[in-house]
């Protein structure tokens, strides 16, 4: 392995803005990942946002979401989730941050577009984003944890105080300024943070800040490390491609969710997108699985409900319809597929023979 590590030592503290301006500068490639000196990245979190890079050349910035822990990384006690697609992404921008800033990589010349990275008390990132929205730069955060960062209790203290409303005031401002918000959301955006920065206590914050963020789901989150995507091309040349499947009122859920588990999470390669036509009315069993994994393939999963029963070929026929890929794999709700059949599959599209 043979990565460069180029150390800089500043004299003096700067600031948590001039110092990452410092390492931006130095860096030669101008795709750049942020890490955070006490956080701890997921081992696929630099696949992933390459894949997403690679899937839209139009996008500047590929971030995801974070679980949260205190002392042990075990000890999981949240997860930040943000919007996904560049246009929820700029929606949410106007009341909260959204993209989590320890988990962003994104292109260097789009940055440097938007005036670099700019000191700014405790919201350099925050800024950094509007910025690059004002400038017209495209977002992204792909359904998946790709840090585990540390937080406590000292956090929400960090978060609060007069220094801290005054530079999120002064974000609103500039926000304000640039026709990003108007006065309505303006004025509301101040006062739901005057009072949860100034007024309200640090310890009460604590418990907000917690509570703000998602139940941490330990059964979910199991099966999405699961599901990781595995790539035995280094480039990335693999196409994308997806799963056409049908289910229906009579159906076996326990075999369906298995069949569901074998072109998904069992995979060497793995879809970007499953079809799954419902045949007319199902039982509460068979929906919950649905909604299992439609939690977690995230935006990979694409449920079509017919109210009565078509029948196999014209379900299918409806589902093949739906894919966004050229290429398409036909599964079963009651098989099992071997756990390298795309790669197999892939393989043989990919060199033609």
């Amino acid at each position: 392995m043979n990565i460069i590590f180029k150390p800089i030592y500043l004299k003096e503290n700067k600031g948590h803005g001039n110092a990452r301006r410092t390492s931006f500068t130095n860096c030669n490639n101008n795709l750049i990942a942020i890490m955070d000196s006490d956080d701890i990245s997921c081992n696929d979190r630099f696949e992933k946002q390459i894949r997403k890079f690679s899937q839209n050349i139009n996008i500047d910035v590929v971030g995801g979401q974070i679980t949260e822990f205190i002392d042990d990384p075990n000890n999981i006690i949240g997860k930040r989730m943000v919007p996904e697609n560049n246009e929820d992404i700029k929606k949410y921008l106007k009341k909260r941050c959204p993209m989590n800033h320890m988990t962003v990589m994104f292109k260097k010349s789009s940055v440097e577009r938007s005036g670099g990275y700019l000191d700014w008390f405790c919201n350099e990132d925050y800024y950094l984003w509007i910025r690059m929205a004002i400038a017209g730069n495209v977002f992204a955060n792909v359904p998946d944890t790709l840090v585990n960062v540390r937080v406590g209790n000292e956090m929400a203290a960090r978060r609060g105080g007069w220094n801290y409303f005054k530079s999120e005031a002064n974000l609103q401002k500039y926000m304000l300024k640039h026709k990003l918000i108007h006065i309505p959301r303006y004025l509301y955006n101040i006062t739901i943070r005057f009072w949860g920065e100034v007024i309200i206590p640090n310890k009460l914050r604590s418990k907000l800040f917690r509570y703000l963020r998602s139940k941490y789901d330990t059964e979910m989150e199991t099966l999405k490390t699961q599901y990781q995507y595995f790539n035995p091309n280094p480039d990335l040349s693999v196409p994308p491609f997806s799963v056409a499947m049908c289910v229906y009122g009579k159906d076996n859920p326990k075999w369906f969710d298995d069949a569901l588990a074998s072109v998904t999470i069992h995979q060497t390669i793995k879809p970007n997108e499953v079809v799954l036509v419902v045949d007319g009315p199902i039982p509460k069993e068979i929906q919950e699985i649905i909604y299992k994994y439609e939690k977690l393939l995230g935006g990979g999963m694409t449920v079509i409900y017919l109210k009565e029963n078509q029948g196999l070929g014209n379900a299918l026929k409806i589902a093949v319809k739906a894919a966004k890929n050229e290429i398409i794999a036909r599964m079963d709700s009651d098989d099992l597929s071997m756990p390298n059949r795309f790669e197999i599959q892939l393989k043989k599209i990919i060199n033609g023979n």
